[in-house]
């Protein structure tokens, strides 16, 4: 059944996949240890903890649930969702919301909350233009195609 779900979605969209270094970095550097993928499938996490496209059968491999209802207010988070505008364009928004939450309501005791996006440089992109005006965007880091 999960292999037949995502071999039917297969095909809606560009999504590139990060090195297990690039994760390895992000759970240390970042994440103490405790990254979640927030777009991701039992069959290609890299982590134990991931939100998916399929909650209804990927809860039992451990999917959060989708992304997009997931309501974190801590925590660190890789975000690399399909390379599709409208999705990328709703990731940012749905992390800048979170983010605008999680800083009213936390207090100084608490782990901040923050996100890594992945996505492509396409200067004409609406989401990557929502990611460079945030006013929670601590930095850029453009990757050639080739590395």
């Amino acid at each position: 059944c999960l292999l037949l779900r995502y071999h039917g979605a297969a095909g809606q969209g560009y999504h590139a996949s990060c090195p297990a270094a690039v994760f390895r970095a992000l759970n240390e550097d970042f994440a103490d240890g405790d990254l979640v993928e927030c777009f991701a499938s039992p069959l290609n996490c890299f982590f134990d903890r991931f939100c998916s496209a399929h909650a209804d059968i990927d809860a039992a491999f451990g999917s959060m649930g989708s992304f997009f209802a997931f309501r974190p207010a801590s925590g660190s988070f890789q975000v690399n969702p399909p390379f599709v505008e409208t999705v990328m364009v709703r990731a940012a928004q749905h992390c800048e919301e979170l983010l605008k939450d999680s800083e009213a309501g936390r207090g100084p005791s608490e782990r901040p909350l923050a996100f890594t996006f992945v996505c492509p440089g396409w200067k004409e992109s609406q989401a990557l233009a929502l990611l460079k005006r945030s006013a929670f965007n601590r930095g850029e880091v453009l990757i050639a195609a080739v590395d």
